[in-house]
């Protein structure tokens, strides 16, 4: 049985837009599972990056709970949600947003500071990490302006992981990126998670969306559907043939 790490119970958020009141979740109700390479689907504006910007505290929900655990994060002001992010959640966006006028391991550096002191310690781990998602000591010292965009994105999560987040957030990793450097960031991705790193990923890609085991369907929302898919294992057909039938099912 896995141990639920985060959990919705009618979760809401709403927009005021022009007098009217907009309604981008409704009622949402989630288990969240330790281990789990959970992945978000959906047509665009169907709630997709707004779900994952509540579950992650990065924004507040409009009415229900969201519980990290024991916690309960939805009742947190400002303050203490950047300190429940600092301490518990991991970020890599579509958008590479790595500073420029720092080296690729300051940048690492630097997020780490935010949580641990301890320099030596998050130089080790941060070159621990380089060499698991394949950054050369090289890389590493080049500025992000020098380096491809795989080898950014890569970095990003890198940055994501530093502090040992419970959850790494992904929003559209590989929209930006060309096919083969969108699947190396995949499959450092995939090795995470098959370390036991807990992964909530929003994607509209197929290719991207067969890395996940649990995959979920967002329709005007609220969740439609789910599907499991069980481990990833490369070339798998069948796992590819019941996620586009879940798709197709869902109205994708």
């Amino acid at each position: 049985m896995k141990d639920v790490l985060l959990k919705t119970e009618c979760l809401s958020k709403s927009f005021s837009n022009g007098g009217m009141l907009r309604h981008i979740l409704k009622n949402i109700d989630l288990e969240l599972y330790a281990g789990d390479f959970t992945v978000i689907m959906g047509a665009s504006g169907a709630g997709k990056s707004t779900l994952l910007y509540a579950l992650s505290g990065m924004d507040k929900p409009s009415l229900g709970r969201i519980c990290f655990g024991e916690e309960e994060i939805s009742g947190y002001g400002q303050d203490q949600l950047a300190l429940f992010r600092r301490k518990h959640c991991g970020f890599v966006f579509q958008q590479i947003y790595l500073i420029d006028t720092m080296s690729v391991m300051d940048n690492v550096l630097a997020a780490g500071m935010l949580v641990n002191r301890d320099r030596k310690a998050l130089l080790k781990k941060a070159e621990e990490l380089f060499a698991a998602v394949g950054i050369s000591k090289e890389v590493q010292k080049k500025f992000p302006t020098q380096i491809s965009g795989g080898e950014a994105q890569r970095a990003g999560i890198v940055r994501a992981l530093i502090n040992q987040p419970k959850i790494l957030f992904a929003d559209e990793p590989t929209g930006a990126l060309n096919s083969k450097t969108g699947l190396d960031v995949l499959d450092t991705l995939t090795k995470c998670n098959e370390q036991g790193q807990s992964i909530v990923m929003v994607t509209h890609d197929m290719r991207s969306a067969r890395r996940g085991n649990r995959i979920l369907y967002l329709k005007d929302g609220a969740i439609l559907g789910e599907c499991a898919l069980g481990a990833y294992r490369s070339g798998d057909r069948e796992r590819q043939e019941a996620l586009s039938g879940f798709l197709r099912e869902m109205g994708w």
